[in-house]
């Protein structure tokens, strides 16, 4: 008798909670986006990790190479590009190709004319390139400006060469005071790309300041190195991805 008087008096105290619980359940506050204090947490962030995994985080450089048949398999077709240059130069790889439309696309809709003069170079490409200026203005010279063969980052299919015509489609450092250049320098970041070579910092990239230069390597890594106004060198290293 005692156990079925402690029974029901259970099922009383179940019944006025149920009684009680709300019909619906609310709706929870949304949670901020996470913070990430240091460029060490990102490879956990913002789908860093798929950029890596994707090739575009690869590093070309003085000391880093490609080898000569290198080729990206998803070259693809650029749509904005200067009518006086070469053909063969017209492309990039898929995820860069589309995002760099959309960067030439947002410029075009502010007013500015944004056009690509080269992008994939081929192994032979760039060293044709690289001999014809060092024919012209001695190899230390060259060395400054342009690419051994199979260290240039037209290799990769991730770097793009721009121009407008205020400059006359020409590659001039000029491009950095014009409303282009000015509107590059501000707003690639947010399509996924960087200023390769920025100013006043040669001994570190190997090469002078080229404002028209654009590597694509995805919006987390270009948002931070934009930010922090650090190079991609530098960006590797804090990441793990480069000693």
């Amino acid at each position: 008798m005692k156990s079925n008087a402690i029974i029901g008096i259970l099922a009383i105290v179940v019944l006025m909670y149920t009684g009680c619980a709300p019909t619906e359940v609310p709706d929870l506050p949304e949670q901020a986006p996470p913070v990430y204090e240091t460029a060490e947490e990102e490879p956990k962030a913002d789908g860093l990790q798929d950029d890596i995994a994707a090739g575009y985080l690869i590093l070309v450089n003085k000391s880093n190479g490609l080898d000569s048949n290198y080729k990206p398999d998803d070259l693809t077709d650029i749509l904005y590009y200067a009518a006086d240059r070469g053909a063969e130069g017209r492309f990039m790889r898929a995820t860069a190709a589309d995002a760099f439309h959309s960067l030439v696309e947002e410029a075009k809709g502010q007013g500015v004319e944004i056009v690509m003069t080269t992008a994939y170079r081929s192994y032979g490409f760039q060293s044709t390139l690289y001999n014809n200026y060092v024919s012209r203005d001695g190899q230390a010279a060259a060395d400054r400006y342009s690419a051994r063969p199979g260290f240039s980052e037209h290799q990769t299919g991730l770097a793009v060469d721009v121009s407008a015509a205020s400059v006359g489609y020409k590659l001039t450092r000029e491009f950095a005071d014009t409303t282009e250049g000015k509107w590059l320098a501000e707003n690639a970041h947010l399509y996924g790309f960087i200023i390769r070579y920025p100013q006043g910092r040669e001994e570190q990239t190997g090469y002078l300041y080229e404002p028209w230069h654009l590597r694509y390597i995805g919006s987390t890594a270009a948002n931070y190195i934009y930010e922090n106004e650090i190079i991609l060198e530098e960006y590797l290293e804090i990441i793990g991805l480069e000693d």
